[in-house]
């Protein structure tokens, strides 16, 4: 999932540079975007589920 996330941003910037697309840089870096809130989320959950147990 993750090496899926960072090659479709990586085509997205591509064709963005290339003008095939002309959407916003923000649609251009959502799968990144993506990619750091579910790593976020992740490490929240994980976090607050060793500090709940202790």
């Amino acid at each position: 999932m993750c090496n899926f996330l960072l090659l479709l941003t990586l085509i997205f910037v591509l064709a963005k540079l290339f003008g095939l697309i002309t959407w916003s840089w923000l649609l251009v870096f959502m799968p990144l975007i993506v990619l750091i809130a579910m790593l976020v989320l992740i490490i929240g959950l994980a976090t607050f589920i060793e500090l709940h147990e202790e």
